[in-house]
């Protein structure tokens, strides 16, 4: 099945395909509309923390940001996905609401809390009523191109976000890093597009291996946390698929006793360990530690080991693999990637509460 290409485009009628495909061109244009935005009211201001307020994909690419930037950021930055906003923001902090659509509830709420205070803002969004805000304002703002999902956006949420801090001061120059980035994509985008056959195709391969399991995704929690995090959502969204994830080494002083009582889980989960050249030698033989104590319960385990040479292009490379994974996973399942009826279903829930 995920040879056939008209298969595959009659599961997915939506275009996820294509979506995918675009990923490297995101990280251009993205950085691009970063460059050009003017945010001459936030720059030269030292600022005592930074907040991105957003939800789903619109927060992972703060995720991601932070993850990348955690030994190189010389403030705080936390991302918040609720409707308040954490005590400790004031008048010196920058809070950036991330919201694709514009509208998330959310995400407006702690942005609205956050004009209150007396917070430096920001806007990354579509349109919607948070660039009505920042226009109305004088806030500085980002406009990205609409009409995709907010998952298969990835790239307008995080580079944008990465230049401004750059712009801002906050982290060196990263230009050399993402055109490694922009090229191990576009490689990637070749190597696991549906004509690369399934035994050089290592989506293909690992979908197959995940298809009717629950995978459960595990990494360091340094630089690469959010990437897990990351693959869970794509499982979950694309895949229509329950996956978890979880962080090394906090998952050795509890989840790893919970494996114990396994039982006739073992046949159900699929271990999944993203592999990097540069995670603590003390977190790698930690994570060897649980590979081998759930193979030996009878569990399968996957390794997805990165690529490229800056940490940046490492990083994507194991996120377009996820990203892949769950696109073929969708397909096994015979369910279109695209659409996530039950978040529209919530939303229109909620909606109903306000009339």
């Amino acid at each position: 099945m995920l040879n056939d290409l008209e298969r595959i485009k009659k599961i997915d009628p939506g275009g996820m395909l294509d979506l995918l495909k675009s990923f490297p061109e995101q990280f251009r244009v993205g950085r691009d509309l970063a460059l050009e935005a003017d945010i001459s009211v936030i720059e030269g201001k030292n600022f005592d923390n930074i907040v991105l307020c957003g939800m789903g994909g619109s927060a992972i690419g703060g995720d991601l940001v932070r993850a990348y930037a955690i030994d190189k950021l010389k403030v705080p930055f936390i991302i918040n996905r609720d409707y308040q906003l954490p005590a400790f923001v004031g008048e010196n902090s920058l809070v950036i609401g991330s919201s694709y659509s514009g509208n998330t509830e959310e995400t407006l709420a702690s942005f609205d809390e956050a004009l209150d205070k007396g917070a430096s803002a920001m806007a990354f969004s579509t349109g919607g009523k948070i660039i009505e805000i920042a226009q109305e304002i004088g806030i500085p703002h980002v406009v990205l191109p609409p009409g995709l999902p907010p998952r298969a956006a990835l790239g307008y949420s995080f580079a944008p976000l990465l230049t401004i801090f750059e712009r801002l001061g906050l982290i060196d120059d990263q230009s050399a890093d993402i055109d490694e980035t922009i090229a191990i994509l576009e490689e990637g985008v070749e190597e696991l597009s549906p004509k690369e056959e399934w035994k050089n195709n290592d989506a293909k391969s690992a979908a197959t291996i995940l298809h009717g399991t629950m995978p459960i995704i595990y990494s360091d929690d340094w630089h690469f946390n959010a990437v897990a995090v990351r693959f869970r959502g794509q499982i979950n969204e694309n895949a229509k698929q329950l996956a978890y994830s979880a962080f090394l080494p906090e998952n050795n002083h509890n989840e790893l006793v919970g494996w114990k009582l396994l039982g006739s889980l073992s046949s159900l989960i699929v271990g999944v360990f993203l592999d990097d050249k540069d995670i603590n030698d003390r977190v790698k033989f930690r994570m060897q530690f649980l590979r081998s104590t759930i193979e030996e319960l009878g569990v399968q385990t996957l390794t997805f080991t990165s690529t490229g040479e800056s940490l940046l292009a490492r990083m994507f490379s194991l996120i377009q693999l996820g990203d892949w994974t769950s696109y073929y996973m969708a397909i096994l399942n015979e369910i279109d990637p695209k659409p996530v009826e039950i978040i529209d279903n919530l939303k229109a829930a909620l909606g109903a509460l306000d009339r």
